[in-house]
């Protein structure tokens, strides 16, 4: 997966990462909601990314 996520306003975002049936890099921002048990496309990174983390940050 080599992706990033983040626990934030109760949904998961999950961004970037590797796709094993596409074989490409990822660039896309994700939300799941488990009380829907839905995921969402919600928007892309400006490019793929792997390997790296994510932080939420409130009152900046």
């Amino acid at each position: 997966m080599e992706c990033g996520a983040v626990a934030m306003n109760g949904s998961l975002y999950v961004t970037g990462g590797y796709s094993y049936s596409k074989g490409t890099y990822l660039q896309s921002v994700e939300r799941y909601d488990p009380e829907q048990d839905t995921w969402e496309i919600v928007g892309n990174l400006p490019g793929a990314a792997r390997s790296h983390g994510c932080v939420c940050v409130y009152s900046v």
